[in-house]
């Protein structure tokens, strides 16, 4: 995971059973890289919860979620690495980086033996001048992606958010200082679990998913935030079915390992230590209920 503006980091993942990857990429190693591209090094809003600790969960929920792979994060990157344009939105009046730059940037770190390279971002995205914003945008024979949270925030719509420049005047190009302390998002339980469905979606496509039509599914397409919202946390039998075909892992070992995240309220800086005990916030899965109910009802059949 990469993230820009002040930091950036990637997360790469290795497969643990290589077998049936190498017959989908010509006998090649096969790994995951996540580049997560954010404005703020430190922490999110006024919440305790790091960027670090952020990334943590995030990369421990890939690693459950495709069963098999390892996952690891890489160091920051300030958004004027990457050469990016930039601007500011004239409806919402928050900064917009280019999302086609980021992409370009990512085929460059992307090593040899990846298999994708992925950024995720609190900073707003644009494809080109004539849209308003991107959710994300990928190249999927690149095996590239990169994807904005920052819409996800519950008060982004609002005239409230704290993410508004004071200012609309033109920005120079070379100037990324306007990034320096950008307003980042606090970490909900809600914010949490999107950024989860997103992570997961997205790379979903670059292993071949297309969007389901079966079931309830995380790989349903949606057109807007209500009808993302609505979708499962987890994919359905269909396209569970597709994944372990890749990636052979047991489906009752995956769903033990997504029931453990949930349950799992460490936050990655010590080993079995919880945020807890180290004074800080534990991981906010209080939007995950129901998605940890399901899992049980799954483990419970599956080890009858």
């Amino acid at each position: 995971m990469l993230r820009v503006q002040g930091s950036a980091c990637y997360l790469s993942a290795c497969s643990k059973n290589n077998r049936n990857l190498h017959s989908l990429t010509g006998g090649v190693k096969v790994e995951e890289e996540l580049f997560k591209i954010k404005e703020c090094a430190c922490s999110f809003g006024d919440s305790k919860v790091s960027t670090d600790v952020y990334l943590k969960w995030l990369r421990d929920y890939c690693e459950a979620f495709y069963y098999g792979l390892t996952v690891r994060i890489l160091d920051p990157m300030p958004v004027s690495h990457t050469g990016c344009a930039f601007r500011i939105n004239e409806y919402t009046h928050n900064l917009q980086i280019h999302a086609g730059y980021l992409l370009n940037y990512l085929k460059k770190k992307k090593a040899k033996n990846a298999f994708c390279i992925v950024g995720i971002t609190m900073i707003d995205l644009y494809p080109k001048d004539s849209w308003n914003f991107v959710f994300g945008q990928a190249s999927l024979t690149e095996g590239v992606g990169i994807f904005s949270f920052a819409r996800y925030d519950s008060d982004f719509y609002s005239a409230n958010y704290r993410g508004r420049l004071k200012t609309t005047k033109k920005l120079s190009a070379a100037d990324y200082s306007v990034f320096d302390s950008y307003y980042t998002p606090e970490i909900t339980s809600k914010l949490l679990l999107r950024s989860c469905k997103t992570l997961t979606h997205e790379i979903g496509h670059i292993f071949g998913l297309h969007h389901c039509q079966w079931l309830q599914c995380v790989m349903q397409g949606s057109n807007h935030l209500e009808e993302s919202d609505r979708r499962p946390l987890d994919l359905c039998p269909v396209c569970l079915r597709k994944l372990q075909s890749v990636l052979g892992f047991s489906i009752l070992e995956r769903y033990k390992a997504l029931q453990r995240w949930i349950e799992d309220e460490t936050n990655g800086t010590e080993e079995g230590h919880s945020s807890k005990a180290r004074g800080g916030l534990p991981k906010p899965v209080e939007a995950f209920t129901e998605s940890y109910e399901l899992l049980v009802k799954c483990l419970n059949v599956l080890q009858k």
